[in-house]
């Protein structure tokens, strides 16, 4: 161990015994010397400091530079630091430097010099982004416009701190389609743009924000006058089902980052992994009306239905209330009059609850009118289920899960993949009255739904038009018994027609039971269809019920 100067010049320790014993007097001079040279060396020491920073002020150096405190050390070398870039590229000289965006080759083919006179072009830029390049450059212009509001970072001609350009927002919005479409990676459009992941990815919450609030508030909207009813309700009327005015069902999207307090929720016994429920409602067009927000799978759609604004507005009387529409019913044997109803109602299946606006199909039945009305309604009621295909077909992202954390995010992913749908039935000329379903390549298969081709009668339709072929729900092979010897309805509808009436003598839908109203549509189906005044929805003209 080192000894200082001044322990050299006081001493030991040693020095304060005499003869073996220790000597407080001793102690204390040893004391008195030590403290006496540590004085002499700090003042010698700030003595040669002061001198240094005189000569430093001599020859004209700041006396608070390093270089005054460390004379003797070499200065260091400055060390250049390597360019910053995602992605590199070489020259023909060998020289290696920064790829911008705007040198990418998708800023290139997309945006600086795309080919608008190629058919090509434009047949694979849908294929590619999911949307026509003239409804990119519209979605574009839509982004500027509330650049101030949602992508303030990215408003064209600004520059970081260190002077850099910002990232071009068209390229972005690129990103986002093809996030949505294909479901990739951030990183996988990092490679392809030169744009770091995290910016890529910070305009993606936005991007979906926009469109959740935005996009979604512009494109998807609810019927609630006369007008907006009566655009969404023809393709029912002619089918039969008049007062109907779309088809509701729920669907599960998968969510890969769940947290795990939400964890169990979020699990459903159909699912092997986490998911959000959505209940939607459509028309016959594919068309989206309404939807709610993301809820957990574990929850069945009679709680669904309960968080649904639209429905729960139908069911109070808050809306369409006043629509009012005709039922054929039979008075006495031969005669056939039309009675007056109020309000509307929506195709489901036997998964919701027994409310008049909502009408399921009959499960167990041995009439045929009964039998006849269900096989239609089944029929028409694959417009919601050919939705979801065409949804998780075309926005990928629904199909393949959501890897973003949260769970109002994927709800916001959900929202934006509806109102760009929507969007693109307007783009498409599918948006107004036409009678058929959707002819997209993304539905069946890709959606995981079975195969409706609705540009033919489907199956269903030409089994209910053999009255010789009947519904069996027999599952142990014996068939019917002998008691059998006439038709049966297992259903008892009640009476309390005085109950639901309205003041002027209309039926008010939504105050009668399920199983009233329905029997009603079905005897008015069933009239209906043997005056032959029924006609299959298809988009190249109406079909009628004996084809």
């Amino acid at each position: 161990m080192a000894i200082s100067k001044a322990q050299f010049e006081a001493g030991s320790l040693s020095s304060c015994f005499k003869q073996g014993e220790w000597d407080p007097g001793l102690y204390g001079e040893y004391k008195r010397k030590l403290n006496e040279a540590e004085e002499i060396a700090t003042t010698e020491a700030m003595l040669d400091h002061g001198l240094s920073l005189t000569r430093q002020f001599a020859r004209g150096l700041s006396p608070f530079s390093p270089r005054s405190f460390s004379t003797s050390a070499p200065p260091k070398k400055l060390q250049r630091r390597e360019p910053k870039g995602v992605a590199y590229y070489t020259n023909e000289e060998g020289k290696t430097s920064v790829l911008s965006p705007k040198m990418s080759s998708w800023y290139n083919m997309y945006v600086a010099h795309p080919q608008i006179n190629s058919a090509k072009f434009h047949r694979r830029f849908r294929a590619r982004f999911r949307m026509p390049y003239q409804s990119y450059e519209d979605l574009c212009d839509l982004v500027i416009e509330h650049v101030d509001e949602y992508f303030a970072r990215w408003t064209p001609g600004k520059t970081d701190a260190v002077g850099n350009p910002c990232a071009p927002i068209e390229l972005l919005v690129l990103t986002a389609l093809r996030y949505l479409g294909r479901g990739w990676t951030f990183d996988d459009l990092s490679e392809n743009t030169a744009i770091s992941e995290e910016v890529i990815r910070l305009f993606f919450h936005q991007f979906i924000k926009f469109g959740a609030e935005v996009l979604f508030e512009k494109h998807v909207n609810e019927p609630r006058t006369a007008s907006d009813l009566e655009n969404h309700s023809h393709e029912y009327l002619v089918a039969g089902f008049p007062g109907a005015i779309g088809s509701m069902d729920a669907t599960h999207i998968s969510c890969e980052r769940v947290s795990w307090k939400e964890r169990q929720s979020h699990l459903s016994h159909k699912l092997p992994y986490t998911a959000r429920s959505f209940n939607l409602t459509v028309n016959h067009r594919r068309r989206i009306l309404s939807t709610t927000t993301g809820h957990p799978a574990r929850w069945n759609d009679k709680t669904l239905i309960t968080f649904d604004d639209f429905a729960m507005d139908l069911k109070e009387g808050k809306i369409l209330g006043d629509h009012v529409f005709e039922l054929y019913e039979k008075d006495g044997e031969d005669s056939v009059k039309k009675v007056t109803y109020r309000g509307v109602w929506l195709l489901v299946d036997n998964g919701y609850h027994s409310w008049a606006i909502t009408i399921p199909p009959m499960k167990i039945t041995t009439k045929r009118s009964q039998i006849r009305f269900s096989q239609w309604l089944e029929s028409m009621r694959k417009d919601v289920e050919c939705t979801f295909g065409i949804l998780k077909g075309r926005w990928r992202i629904l199909k393949t899960g959501i890897r973003i954390r949260g769970l109002e995010e994927v709800d916001r992913i959900w929202k934006t993949c509806c109102a760009l749908h929507n969007w693109l039935l307007e783009v498409d000329g599918l948006d107004k009255s036409w009678n058929a379903g959707v002819p997209s390549d993304w539905q069946g298969d890709l959606g995981k739904h079975d195969d409706c081709d609705v540009r033919y009668i489907p199956r269903p339709i030409r089994r209910l038009l053999s009255p010789q072929q009947r519904r069996n729900y027999d599952t142990s092979g014996m068939g019917i018994g002998g008691d059998m010897m006439k038709e049966q309805n297992h259903e008892v509808v009640p009476n309390i027609v005085e109950r639901v009436s309205h003041s002027n003598g209309e039926m008010v839908v939504r105050k009668m039971s399920m199983q009233q109203f329905r029997s009603k549509l079905v005897e008015h189906f069933d009239i209906a269809f043997k005056k032959r005044e029924l006609s299959w929805p298809s988009r190249t003209g109406l079909i009628p019920r004996d084809i």
